[in-house]
C-alpha cells in the first residue's frame, strides 16, 4: 500500500506543478501582452490637454464672462461674435502694374496698415530684381518730422536703431537704386505704407492679458481691435485647438484670416 500511496502523492504533486506553471504562464504571457500594447500606444498621437483657460475661453464664446472680465474686453469680444462673417475675397491681391523700364518694382510687406507693439520694428519689403541697394524713409504721420533714416542697406529689410513714439501713426517709404550707381540714376520710390505703435495704455493692456493663464480669446479680441491681424490670426488658431468643436471660434479665425491675407494684398504698387 505504501508504494501506491507513494506515487499517489508523486501524481497530484506532478499535476500541481503543471497548474501553478500554465498560471504563471499566463499572468506572464497577459503582462508582456499588455506592455506591447502600452508601448504602441505611446506612438500614436496624443491629442493636445487644453490649457487652463480653455473652460473660461469656452463660457466667453458663448456670451458668459466673468466678473475679472473688464467692460471694455467684453464689449470687444461680444463685437466681434455678433458681427457677420466676412465675404471671401474675389482675389486676395490685386493685379499689379508691370513696372517700366528700367525701374525697380517694390512691394512693402511689414509693417502695412497695423499696429506694432515694438517700438523698433523691423520693415520688410520684396524686390523683384536682384543687385539694388535701397534707404528706407519714415515720418510721423501727423507732425510730418522725420522719424528715422536708414543708411544705405543691400537687403531687404531694417530694424528701426532707435524707439518710435508710442501712440504715433507713421508712413514709410523705400527707395531703390542700382547699387554702386552713386547717384547718377534717380532712385526708385515704393508705395508709402503706414503703421501705428501700440500706445502706453495698449501696452499696459496688453501685458495684463498676457499675465497668469492668458486666454487665447481675449488677446486675440484685442489684436483685432488695433488692426493686429497677423498676430490675431495665430491666437484664435491656439483658441480653435482648445476648443475644436465651438463654431463661434471657426468663425473668429475665418474672419481673421480674410483680414490678415486682404492686409497683406494692399501692398501692391500703385
Amino acid at each position: 500500500m505504501k508504494p501506491i500511496q507513494k506515487h499517489k502523492r508523486r501524481f497530484v504533486y506532478a499535476i500541481a506543478a503543471i497548474i501553478i506553471l500554465a498560471i504563471a504562464s499566463a499572468i506572464l504571457y497577459r503582462s508582456l501582452l499588455r506592455g506591447s500594447h502600452n508601448a504602441n500606444l505611446s506612438h500614436l498621437p496624443r491629442r493636445a490637454q487644453p490649457g487652463p483657460s480653455s473652460a473660461a475661453d469656452q463660457q466667453m464664446l458663448q456670451g458668459k464672462f466673468g466678473s475679472d472680465v473688464p467692460a471694455e474686453e467684453r464689449q470687444s469680444v461680444l463685437a466681434e461674435l455678433g458681427s457677420p462673417d466676412r465675404p471671401l475675397p474675389d482675389q486676395t491681391r490685386q493685379a499689379q502694374s508691370p513696372p517700366r523700364p528700367g525701374q525697380q518694382q517694390i512691394v512693402i510687406t511689414q509693417p502695412l496698415g497695423t499696429t506694432v507693439e515694438d517700438t523698433r520694428p523691423t520693415l520688410t519689403w520684396d524686390a523683384l530684381i536682384d543687385g539694388w541697394s535701397y534707404r528706407v524713409h519714415i515720418e510721423d504721420r501727423d507732425s510730418h518730422q522725420t522719424g528715422a533714416t536708414s543708411p544705405v542697406l543691400d537687403e531687404a529689410l531694417w530694424q528701426i536703431p532707435n524707439p518710435l513714439q508710442r501712440g504715433h501713426t507713421y508712413l514709410w517709404r523705400v527707395e531703390a537704386s542700382p547699387s554702386g550707381s552713386k547717384g547718377a540714376t534717380s532712385p526708385t520710390p515704393s508705395a508709402t505704407a503706414q503703421f501705428s505703435v501700440l500706445s502706453d495704455e495698449g501696452e499696459r493692456e496688453i501685458q495684463n492679458l498676457r499675465a497668469d493663464h492668458p486666454s487665447h480669446l481675449l488677446l486675440g479680441s484685442f489684436y483685432s481691435r488695433n488692426g493686429m491681424w497677423r498676430e490675431a490670426v495665430l491666437e484664435y488658431r491656439q483658441l480653435v485647438d482648445e476648443v475644436p468643436d465651438s463654431p463661434e471660434a471657426a468663425k473668429l479665425l475665418r474672419n481673421a484670416e480674410i483680414r490678415s491675407n486682404a492686409q497683406l494684398a494692399a501692398g501692391h504698387p500703385r
